[in-house]
């Protein structure tokens, strides 16, 4: 991929916001539902494993690009995507579920790759602004999803999101020119321990971003809050996230990314305290952190790591094996305790990332 302007950016900002918006349509629904199919399925509580699923088949596509044996283009990730959906909308048992979850999940890793790098590169100086805005419309199907699940079901959030992949796949732009043979090696970049700490950093905050996207609502059920109410603060969760990412547009010109990662992740930290006091209010909140984390951390990941292109793939892969390992981690701590101290769980997540910001401060020291 060359780094150049978009030559049909009207194109690509319809194709990458519907795609996103389609993509956070799914592990919204999935926490969403998760209620429901443990009671239907007989689940253990607190089980992790469809988002877990959906991001593994992420990290899945994204390893598979990083060593060349499927750099699929964009139109063809979303055609994977919106099959993953429609198998979703389709299902009747657990395991075609989690299949589901796994196939959408390969459209989405190719997807999280070839948008973010693209919609960076390719408006110029609003680059880091329009990550924000892509990324935000990721967080405008997660509000949505929430409220048409409780007024017409798990299959109509699935049909949705399957129709915005395809129509996604409609208005997709051509790819870029492809680099000339040798110009993109295989592999990941060369990691030195900057790299390694920028990473590791990523990799607890989207952790504890896609947890509350898995577990929060029903770790709200746990703390006995009905079951439609936590399907609706999983929606005004994603409202704020929304709000968030939106907002970067403005701010990220103003401010450093590493100071605004900063403060994402400090913002998040006293939200999950919140929510040991007042669970609602607390996890409505926490979406604007989270919200924030990702897009801040991969403007500021890479500037720090130079301009390989190899550099997305790592960042991206950083995210999506946390986002994977993440719920099932939580899931297993929870059913040693309860799906409620969910809250408690992460804030100690959050708290190690925030004395890690602070001692490695100096050694972080790139805007």
């Amino acid at each position: 991929m060359t780094d150049v302007p978009a030559a049909h950016p009207a194109r690509l900002f319809l194709s990458g916001s519907l795609a996103f918006a389609g993509i956070g349509a799914l592990p919204a629904l999935m926490g969403a539902a998760l209620p429901g199919w443990t009671a239907a399925y007989g689940l253990p509580e607190g089980t992790g494993m469809a988002v877990a699923l959906f991001n593994g088949g992420a990290v899945a596509s994204v390893a598979l690009g990083i060593l060349g044996l499927a750099r699929a283009p964009m139109r063809l990730a979303l055609l994977v995507l919106a099959a993953g959906a429609a198998l979703l909308a389709l299902a009747t048992a657990w395991g075609t579920i989690l299949a589901a979850c796994g196939l959408a999940g390969l459209g989405y890793g190719v997807l999280a790759v070839l948008v973010n790098r693209r919609f960076l590169m390719g408006f110029g100086a609003r680059g880091p602004g329009m990550v924000g805005v892509v990324n935000g419309l990721f967080g405008l199907g997660a509000i949505l999803a929430p409220l048409l699940f409780l007024r017409s079901g798990a299959p109509a959030v699935a049909w949705t999101a399957a129709a915005a992949a395809l129509l996604a796949a409609l208005l997709c732009p051509p790819e870029p020119a492809a680099p000339s043979p040798g110009a993109a090696p295989l592999g990941l970049p060369r990691l030195g321990p900057l790299a390694w700490g920028l990473l590791l950093l990523n990799a607890a905050a989207v952790a504890a971003e896609n947890t509350l996207v898995a577990l929060g609502p029903a770790a709200l059920v746990a703390l006995e809050v009905p079951e439609d109410r936590a399907a609706a603060a999983l929606s005004a969760f994603f409202a704020t996230y929304v709000a968030a990412r939106l907002g970067l547009f403005w701010v990220a010109a103003r401010l450093p990314p590493r100071a605004l990662f900063a403060g994402a992740a400090s913002g998040l930290l006293l939200c999950l305290l919140l929510a040991l006091a007042a669970p609602v209010a607390g996890f409505v909140l926490s979406g604007a952190f989270a919200g924030a984390s990702f897009p801040t951390f991969f403007v500021w990941a890479t500037r720090a790591l130079g301009s390989d292109p190899r550099t997305g793939a790592a960042i991206l892969l950083s995210g999506l094996l946390a986002a994977t390992l993440g719920p099932l981690l939580a899931g297993a701590t929870l059913s040693a305790t309860s799906t409620g101290a969910l809250f408690a769980v992460l804030s100690l997540l959050m708290a190690l990332l925030c004395l890690a910001l602070l001692l490695g401060w100096r050694r972080l020291g790139v805007a």
